[in-house]
């Protein structure tokens, strides 16, 4: 269906560029530290490092070289070693997003970040400061800490394994190529959310909806829950109506229904708004 492509994609803008330019915001402005040729000379000289070091190290290890993104507006490449530590960079359709460099710390079954310069999860900047590393058949993925659950809802809907480079999680490069068979090595806590077969579900009813700027939210009532093996934060597709793309949330489960916010890009004549009715899917790909 044509909501697989909207994935994580549909709002970036188009064009790619290998120019190392500080983001557009900075134009006219002084240039951050990060942007600096200091920071430039660090970060070459530390991907070096890493690479060296990578060269001494067996194939099966959770250090290497990392990507996510659309090939657009969003490629985040990380590269890191257990003694070397890491080098990160966001680059864009403008050129270099942002950047970072500094240690890694491996400890009770994570790897953390230590990044030498300032570090802020916002759109289109910074990189997550924890990972769990993620064995699945013979690939390699690092998964933030507090997105374990996102990638168990990716692999339901069918984003993940995913064919090519282009993703939402970092995954070891050239490992898109290899099969992931068997079952994701998900921390034991999270092995629930992992679905053997998709859990199919309908609207009963609409407890509220407000619109903000261009987006509506919607809380509605799923007439399946806990019994049926739903967990808060999972999501669901919309397959019918087949008009509209839609996700859902669960933001509360009950024994045989739950409660599920359903945000919508909107709103004009033609975007209706979610009714009793609707039907759902953990799966995203629907024949």
């Amino acid at each position: 269906m044509a909501l697989i492509l909207i994935f994580g994609f549909g709002l970036l803008l188009a064009g790619l560029s290998s120019f190392l330019l500080p983001p557009p915001e900075f134009a006219g402005e002084k240039v951050p530290k990060k942007f600096s040729k200091h920071a430039d000379t660090n970060l070459a000289a530390g991907k070096k490092q890493i690479q060296q070091e990578l060269e001494s190290l067996k194939d099966d290890s959770w250090a290497g070289h990392y990507y996510y993104g659309d090939g657009l507006g969003v490629n985040v490449e990380l590269d890191l070693a257990p003694r070397s530590g890491f080098a990160f960079t966001w680059n864009g359709c403008l050129g270099l997003y942002d950047m970072n460099y500094g240690d890694v710390v491996e400890s009770g079954g994570t790897i953390r970040l230590v990044p030498q310069l300032p570090n802020q999860r916002k759109p289109f900047e910074g990189i997550a400061p924890e990972f769990f590393p993620i064995v699945w058949g013979d690939r390699h993925y690092l998964i933030a800490t507090n997105e374990v659950v996102k990638f168990a809802n990716a692999i339901n809907a069918g984003f993940e394994p995913r064919e090519g480079s282009w993703g939402m999680f970092l995954l070891k490069r050239e490992d898109e190529s290899k099969l992931a068979t068997g079952s994701p090595g998900l921390p034991f806590e999270y092995s629930e959310y992992l679905l053997k077969h998709p859990v199919e579900a309908e609207i009963s009813s609409i407890k509220n909806s407000i619109t903000k700027q261009a987006e509506r939210l919607t809380t509605v009532v799923l007439n399946v829950g806990a019994a049926q093996g739903v967990k808060k934060g999972m999501e669901f597709y919309l397959y019918a109506p087949s008009g509209p793309y839609a996700s859902a949330t669960v933001a509360l489960v009950n024994d045989s229904s739950s409660e599920a916010e359903i945000s919508q890009e909107c709103c004009d004549e033609k975007d209706s708004p979610p009714a009793v009715g609707w039907k759902l899917s953990t799966r995203a790909e629907r024949e």
